[in-house]
């Protein structure tokens, strides 16, 4: 497990114009070996070029500086490209359920099209027997003819759109596309800030072997001191760092070739300041918590996380609402935000020693059908950042040693309605928290059957009410089934 320490600013106007210049120079050396790196590799991996002559030995010849520089920028290229295929795979697969979603579109417009022309060609028929009333005219021309127009278009915009995700999968079917450093969309607007993208960084990969954990950065405890081994000179910083600043100094502490001793560091261009920030790998800590005690279930919503208490027997100790005001706040703010609610119910677990317990859930797949969504939904799930709330919980329990359960997601706001809510006063999301904490040490609750049942016989008894109302005539279906829906629930 990784964690990050941020050190303090250092602005450009306060070192040296030697300092200054050497860490500017260093930067654009770096990407700049960067780049080529992923480029020889890019060429390696999907062209078939090969050389004789190794990366790293073209890299030190081209530029002339010693082992480290070279070997970072090959680390970190590696890295990218694996990336790049994890991503392009990823792509694939979101293409080719968007397009199996298409088809299915198209298939039922079909259906519905081929519906609506068939009562076209019996009123055409009916015309030709001259039996056409004026309810008849009316109703083709009014209704009919409008519809079989409607989905004409309509079966037209998804037959383009399939065919444009078609040549999308096509394209990546081919292969990975190249990376552009500074994205292509500041190339073509903004030079300026395409040419400070590409070199704003640089990160080199911790040691294990030596006494200061890295290569190029040695950070002096006892005088607070961070000396940077640049290629024209070494400058002196006095740095502080911030949150994990004590694991930090572990790690740097550690013996020679000690697992856990190699700190990452990356130097960060802001423009009027940089900062480098210290990545240390950082042992998870032994779970303290037993499901002996009890758990807390928690059930997260937009705006909210309702939190329960259970003791060993499964009885409600206590229920909380940790509020979440995430809408209309920036980035940083809702991150901000999460971090401090995961905090606080970490807090509760690590207090009572007992184990978290949360749903599995994945939006993913739903999210990519927010097209053929209700408005309302799909603004309540573009705001509902789930995954980042979720691994801001599992990250803190990881550094507090608190156990993480997950179970199905299945039924349990529906269990919570139908069996607590009345039962014990408790709102929807409170009820489905304290039937998740009762999941997750192993309970399981009866009423999931009988739902079933009762589910399927009101759906049996509402399709025979619907086909009573079609027979009579006196009204429409979905009137029936709505009549019947009321009369089976009073």
């Amino acid at each position: 497990m990784k964690c990050l320490s941020y050190s303090n600013r250092f602005y450009y106007k306060e070192l040296s114009e030697e300092d200054a210049n050497c860490i500017k120079k260093d930067l654009i050396l770096y990407n700049s070996m960067l780049h080529t790196a992923y480029k020889k590799l890019y060429l390696t991996c999907f062209h078939g070029f090969k050389e004789a002559v190794s990366l790293e030995k073209q890299l030190k010849a081209r530029y002339g500086t010693n082992d480290y520089f070279p070997l970072s920028a090959i680390h970190e290229a590696r890295a990218l490209l694996k990336s790049n295929i994890e991503i392009n795979q990823q792509l694939k697969k979101a293409c080719t359920k968007r397009i199996e979603r298409i088809k299915e579109k198209i298939r039922k417009e079909n259906k519905t099209l081929q519906n609506w022309q068939k009562k076209k060609e019996l009123l055409i028929q009916k015309s030709k027997e001259h039996e056409t009333s004026k309810t008849d005219y009316l109703y083709e021309v009014q209704i009919v003819s409008p519809n079989i127009k409607q989905l004409k278009h309509r079966i037209g915009l998804l037959t383009f759109k399939l065919n444009r995700e078609t040549d999308k999968l096509n394209h990546l079917n081919l292969g990975v596309r190249a990376a552009c450093f500074g994205s292509r969309k500041k190339l073509h607007h903004d030079l300026e800030d395409y040419r400070y993208e590409r070199r704003k960084r640089m990160l080199i990969p911790g040691r294990r072997q030596g006494k200061y954990s890295n290569n190029l950065f040695k950070y002096h405890l006892e005088s607070g001191i961070m000396v940077y081994r640049g290629t024209e000179k070494e400058v002196h910083l006095p740095i502080r760092f911030y949150h994990h600043a004590e694991k930090l100094e572990r790690a740097v502490r550690l013996p020679h070739n000690t697992a856990g001793k190699a700190v990452a560091y990356e130097l960060y261009d802001h423009g009027e300041y940089f900062i480098i920030k210290a990545i240390i790998e950082v042992e998870p800590k032994v779970i303290m918590t037993k499901k002996e005690e009890g758990s807390i279930g928690i059930d997260i919503n937009v705006d909210h996380i309702a939190v329960s208490h259970i003791d060993r027997q499964g009885n409600l100790c206590r229920q909380l609402i940790m509020t979440m005001k995430l809408k209309g706040k920036t980035r940083n703010q809702r991150k901000h935000e999460i971090a401090e609610t995961a905090s606080k119910i970490i807090h509760e677990c690590v207090h009572t020693h007992k184990p978290l317990v949360m749903e599995a859930l994945d939006f993913s797949d739903k999210k990519r059908k927010q097209r053929y969504q209700p408005k309302g939904l799909n603004r309540m799930l573009s705001e509902f950042a789930y995954a980042q709330i979720s691994e801001a919980i599992e990250r803190k329990a990881a550094y507090e040693g608190v156990e993480v359960i997950k179970v199905d997601p299945a039924y349990t706001s529906l269990i919570g309605k139908l069996k607590y809510v009345r039962d014990k006063g408790m709102s929807v999301h409170q009820a489905a928290s304290y039937v998740i904490a009762r999941k997750g040490i192993g309970y399981k609750e009866k009423i999931l059957r009988e739902y079933r049942v009762f589910v399927k016989e009101k759906q049996t008894q509402t399709e025979q009410w619907a086909a009573i109302g079609k027979n009579i005539g006196k009204a429409s279906i979905k009137e029936c089934q709505l009549t019947a829906i009321l009369a089976l629930f009073r």
